[in-house]
């Protein structure tokens, strides 16, 4: 993935470590230069214009609960947004330019700008810099392989400890998890009852629940759909199945919770206009047409499964709006492989929960990348959780389960364990979620493949490169 050019990675890594809000990251003339080839080779291209001003949430802090947090958050920012964009946005009207508008990290998107558009919105004082709408891959490494015969509390579920969890009497109830994904078959069998536009008498309300901003599974997009078996496979590892109940497939973590799904990736890749919407939506819920928000509808957790190239700071903001809600954000780490420092954006971000994957015999998968984080060299991945060969919920029919492989399968683990944390412990802050997973996770852990250990640390000192500070445990977490 391409970076704005003129990128001043020092400063914006030390505003990032430190959870400062985004600081504009080059000068007016900045021009992505992915833009510059669309423009050499076709002469348009779809834009992104940065604004140089960005708002402070340093008050949710104080703001008293999560739903308040979460409107606190989106008032702060569509104003600052409406506010800081009126020049901007009064050039282009005078020129009737289309565009659209987003608060979450405060840009406009311009669809088919030529040069001269792109080279005037780019000299204005107002404008950090013009990106280009680049595509995002998941982290998956091929497509699913069809299990459907296997009656089981899946291997991955066992070794995070969910099962011991639901002993006690936990199984997520009254958290609300999330993904932006490719959509979710919300009438999968291990997935209908805890979707939360189930009505529980044979209807749904969709609103609020669901939205597609690509408008893939329709237009208008009405109700969730997954062309693509990825969304609906990681929404199962983390909410699938019923615990102990009598459902024989428990391939979820925390099957007691709910489930609200946001379609940021087309088909088997995610554009940034379909992530962008999406992220606005975890933050503060709409419609199916993206009408009257609700923030009080946000979730606790939400999963994401993609990246791009490591050290792009393009998604820092929405993570940063996330986080000052009160929503937990967690990534994939990636599939680059053995290389060291081959993490990918956002998952290698420092204020985010960064997961890395292992296999059934407790070692690190051969595609999970590496850390340490090229911002400030970070620690990361910050743990690791199983994601070799998963068998979850596919998209093929309402009784269909598939094998996947990725970091992709390994995060979703981890926000089912959040959502079992939080179950027992409301109001956690993502600190006291991090600080109680990191000192409670299993470091019995096989040596990696591969001679490279990334640093100067032991793959069993922990906390490492490859393995972060180990495999969750989500009972152990819980003091189980």
């Amino acid at each position: 993935m391409n970076k704005p050019q003129g990128f001043r990675g020092s400063a914006f890594a030390v505003a990032l470590a430190l959870g400062l809000p985004a600081l504009a990251v080059g000068g007016p003339r900045d021009v992505d230069s992915l833009v510059l080839d669309q423009l050499r080779t076709q002469g348009r291209a779809d834009i992104f214009v940065k604004m140089s001003n960005d708002a402070s949430l340093a008050g949710a802090e104080s703001v008293g609960s999560r739903a308040a947090r979460s409107q606190y958050v989106y008032d702060v920012l569509s104003a600052h947004a409406a506010q800081s964009q009126q020049g901007v946005r009064s050039y282009l009207d005078q020129r009737a330019i289309g565009y659209q508008v987003f608060w979450i990290n405060n840009s406009l998107l311009v669809r088919g700008a030529g040069r001269d558009l792109v080279n005037a919105l780019a000299a204005r004082a107002d404008v950090a810099y013009i990106r280009g709408n680049h595509t995002l891959h998941l982290d998956v490494t091929g497509s699913a392989r069809s299990a459907d015969g296997v009656d089981a509390v899946e291997w991955g579920v066992m070794k995070v400890r969910a099962p011991d969890s639901w002993a006690a009497g936990n199984t997520g109830q009254g958290i609300v998890v999330s993904n932006v994904d490719t959509g979710v078959r919300y009438t999968h069998q291990a997935l209908v009852n805890q979707y939360r536009g189930n009505n529980g008498n044979g209807t749904f309300t969709h609103d609020y629940n669901w939205f597609d901003p690509s408008r893939i599974c329709g237009n208008p997009s009405l109700a969730p759909c997954d062309n693509n078996e990825h969304g609906t496979h990681t929404m199962g590892t983390m909410a699938g199945g019923d615990g102990l109940g009598p459902f024989t497939n428990d391939v979820g973590v925390a099957p007691g919770a709910k489930w609200i799904a946001a379609k940021g990736c087309e088909t088997n890749s995610c554009s940034d206009t379909a992530l962008i919407g999406s992220a606005q939506f975890i933050a503060c819920p709409t419609r199916t047409d993206g009408s009257q928000p609700d923030c009080s509808k946000s979730p606790d957790v939400v999963n994401n499964s993609w990246g791009g190239g490591g050290h792009d700071p393009w998604y820092v903001q929405y993570v940063q709006a996330w986080r000052a809600a009160g929503i937990i954000p967690v990534f994939s780490a990636g599939n680059g492989g053995s290389g060291c420092s081959s993490l990918g954006s956002p998952g290698d971000y420092p204020n985010v929960i960064g997961i890395g994957a292992t296999t059934i015999s407790d070692s690190l998968a051969s595609f999970s990348s590496k850390g340490p984080s090229l911002f400030q060299r970070k620690l990361k991945p910050d743990f690791v959780a199983p994601g070799d060969n998963v068998r979850s919920s596919i998209n093929t029919s309402d009784t269909a389960y598939g094998l996947l492989s990725g970091t992709s399968m390994a995060a979703p683990h981890m926000v089912g364990s959040i959502a079992l944390y939080l179950s027992v412990n409301p109001g956690a802050t993502i600190n006291q979620v991090y600080n109680a997973f990191k000192g409670t996770t299993s470091q019995n852990l096989s040596a990696p493949p591969g001679p490279d250990i990334c640093g100067n640390r032991n793959f069993d000192q922990y906390p490492n490169p490859i393995y972060g500070w180990g495999q969750i445990d989500a009972a152990a977490a819980q003091g189980l």
